[in-house]
């Protein structure tokens, strides 16, 4: 299971206001019941010549295919300027919890799936 790419135009359109944004993947998941707004959404932030990156995108597929009605995706952190700003991320690897319009928290490190696992358990949860 491959992580949707998800570009810096896209994840902008996740600050406006429900009617501002245009968010076509979403509206036809929620559709079916996989989104509603009270659900966090994860973006993984990357670059393609990270090593530590790559390992952690493989256990975020991991982690996927175990949930999947989550919500998770990628992005090239060098083709989000803006957002790495917006969103203070300050090293990649860097997951991003996205909850209720707003950037929820973000891990840095990725020790072992079922602790990445239990992680986005634990902040979906509660």
């Amino acid at each position: 299971m491959t992580l949707v790419e998800w570009s810096e135009k896209e994840l902008l359109a996740w600050t406006l206001a429900p009617s501002e944004a245009a968010e076509p993947e979403f509206q036809e998941n929620a559709a079916t019941g996989y989104l509603t707004h009270s659900e966090p959404r994860y973006v993984f932030f990357y670059t393609p010549l990270c090593g530590t990156c790559k390992v952690g995108e493989r256990m975020l597929e991991v982690v996927a295919a175990l949930n999947p009605r989550t919500t998770m995706g990628r992005s090239n952190i060098n083709f989000s300027p803006v957002l790495a700003r917006n969103w203070k991320i300050e090293s990649v690897p860097c997951l991003v919890r996205w909850d209720r319009g707003t950037v929820a928290d973000k891990k840095y490190r990725f020790d072992d799936v079922q602790e990445l696992h239990r992680w986005m358990n634990l902040t979906t949860n509660g």
